[in-house]
């Protein structure tokens, strides 16, 4: 059998979008296998009131009465969560509760959760760290889903879908583990973060026995090729985009980056999972609409390096896959993962839902564009469904956006908002400051721009790094062979200065009302 693992993540209303697209192409290709979401599992095992209580015993009795009612009462939480029409003020202190309860549950292993990522009490910067941190007795924490229940027979592969940098520590220890009990079985590494570490790959493998292969740049193709091959015991491993253990050496295959051309029939398949079970109080499915991002020449994003260019879906089978969802599934609402989705798909999904009769709610992500500044427009998607939709603005000054390279105009940027917002369309923004030659009047005319624009439901605001295998990376000194961390800080680039401009912004009270809209 082929296993696909989704490795542990925080994300826990719908699954990740990598496995089962995968998992569909497979099946359009007649490979049977089983895909499995490990956060899904951890929902179900250890986000519940008696976990701590029962597994951590004397850590549970070491806690205040405060954080003991917080574990004592998270099933009423997580069923406010996954209720129907639930108050919003409900929903929020259930989230707020739940986070806390993760919160609780990391500290335990010395460990920090941030939203989608953990942050571990020692530098992670090599592949030696990684190693050390993935053998450590006491990094256990997801240990209760990697635990494999079942006969694993000889000629079983698994798939790790790598996605965070957290989530290699956890793919490597699953590895030890499953490994431990069939030594014959293969083990092949993917996912985004796997190719945005694609120097490092080969020690990886060197020094990583447990892992057999790695594939590159989210290419199926090899993927099933590499398959073919463990499952045929053939000796011709010249397979492009991976790297392939054979015997005591490694070899490097030549990287040809993804044809966007070639992914034209991507749709998943979510078979084996459980879309009604997962936290969240409507069914929610992920799907992308396109591949990468219409742009791709913003200088601070990696994810061209990743997609190797834009290319677009056969939207005939995606619409006609949403219509299957909806009535056959019961699917209530879709989020659509794309990196940025071009307004004249937004269009023509709109106008399919409405001539369907699909009523779901549809969030999306997308760019300023001409042709969004159309009031017809909004309504159309206003219409079919759409509940968010979000903008990446990044700065409210024209210099920087030039050096960006990002190609908005802030005018249209404006009333695009603004039409999105009267036409009943919750409008989101994301903005980021600290960006290299940005000064502080640049910054406070960005929050000001925040604070005072009306038809905004609310925000978010990062502060800038420097992404692998971005166009600014690439023009940098910076090496990114020597540190695993997909973002780089530099030792002077005023991480907290800027960590405390956003937490005293966050405290006007205008502000507080966007995040809690955002909770």
């Amino acid at each position: 059998m082929i296993y696909l693992y989704a490795m542990p993540s925080f994300i826990f209303n719908s699954p990740q979008i990598n496995i089962p697209l995968i998992k569909g192409y497979f099946n359009r290709n007649n490979i049977n296998s089983k895909q499995i979401d490990l956060a899904f599992n951890f929902l179900l095992t250890c986000i519940n009131s008696n976990y701590i209580q029962n597994n951590l015993k004397k850590f549970y009795n070491q806690l205040s009465e405060k954080n003991k009612n917080i574990i004592k009462n998270l099933d009423d939480y997580v069923l406010d969560l996954r209720t129907p029409d639930a108050e919003s003020e409900k929903i929020i202190i259930a989230n707020e509760k739940l986070m806390q309860y993760f919160n609780l549950l990391c500290s335990y292993y010395n460990i920090k959760w941030n939203r989608r990522d953990l942050v571990f009490n020692t530098n992670v910067s090599s592949i030696s760290d990684v190693l050390k941190l993935a053998m450590d007795e006491k990094n256990k924490l997801f240990d209760p889903v990697l635990m494999v229940n079942f006969n694993i027979q000889d000629k079983d592969i698994f798939y790790m879908s790598v996605q965070y940098p957290f989530q290699l520590i956890y793919a490597i220890r699953f590895s030890k583990i499953i490994k431990s009990k069939n030594s014959k079985i293969k083990i092949i590494l993917g996912g985004d973060y796997i190719t945005h570490i694609i120097k490092n790959a080969k020690e990886l493998l060197e020094k990583c026995k447990y892992i057999d292969s790695i594939v590159f740049f989210g290419d199926y193709k090899p993927l099933l090729e590499l398959i073919k091959l463990y499952q045929n015991n053939n000796t011709n491993i010249k397979i492009p985009n991976t790297f392939v253990r054979s015997g005591s050496k490694i070899i490097c295959n030549e990287l040809h980056k993804i044809n966007p051309k070639d992914v034209f029939n991507n749709i998943p398949s979510f078979e084996d999972l459980q879309l009604n079970k997962y936290l969240s109080n409507i069914i929610v499915m992920p799907l992308t609409l396109n591949y990468g991002c219409y742009h791709s020449q913003c200088t601070f994003c990696s994810r061209y390096f990743y997609y190797n260019g834009y290319g677009r879906y056969n939207l005939n089978m995606i619409l006609n896959f949403i219509k299957e969802q909806y009535f056959c599934n019961k699917i209530e609402a879709i989020y659509f993962m794309d990196e940025c989705v071009p307004p004249d798909i937004l269009i023509a999904v709109a106008k399919y839902l409405i001539e369907n009769n699909i009523k779901i709610k549809w969030m999306v992500e997308t760019r300023i564009d001409k042709k969004l500044n159309d009031k017809g427009v909004a309504e159309l998607l206003y219409k079919s469904g759409c509940c968010e939709i979000s903008f990446g603005i990044e700065s409210y000054n024209k210099r920087i956006l030039s050096e960006m390279n990002k190609k908005i105009d802030l005018k249209i940027a404006k009333n695009v908002m603004k039409i999105f917002y009267n036409s009943g369309i919750s409008v989101s923004a994301t903005f980021m400051i600290g960006y290299p030659t940005e000064n502080i009047i640049n910054i406070i005319k960005t929050l000001t721009f925040i604070n005072k624009f009306k038809y905004l439901d609310t925000f978010g605001i990062s502060i800038f790094n420097y992404m692998r295998n971005s166009i600014i990376v690439n023009h940098s000194k910076l090496d990114e062979a020597h540190d695993l961390n997909l973002i780089y800080r530099t030792n002077d680039d005023n991480y907290e200065f800027y960590h405390n401009i956003i937490k005293k912004f966050n405290s006007f009270s205008k502000i507080k009302k966007y995040l809690k809209v955002r909770d």
